[in-house]
């Protein structure tokens, strides 16, 4: 798969899979990390998304 090749809300999405990821791998580190903030940085169409990304690899 070539990232350059999807579209740019396929991008978006993937970029919001990997803030999900990171706030996750913090959580479980015991490191800090304010969820909410994360949340904030996100487009606004996509922190639902966020939500459930996060919920699911929490």
């Amino acid at each position: 798969m070539n990232i350059a090749n999807l579209t740019q809300e396929e991008k978006d999405k993937i970029n919001v899979d990997l803030a999900a990821s990171g706030v996750a791998y913090k959580e479980r580190l015991n490191m800090p990390v304010v969820a909410s903030e994360v949340e904030r940085q996100q487009p606004a169409h996509l922190r639902a998304y966020f939500n459930e990304r996060l919920a699911f690899l929490s």
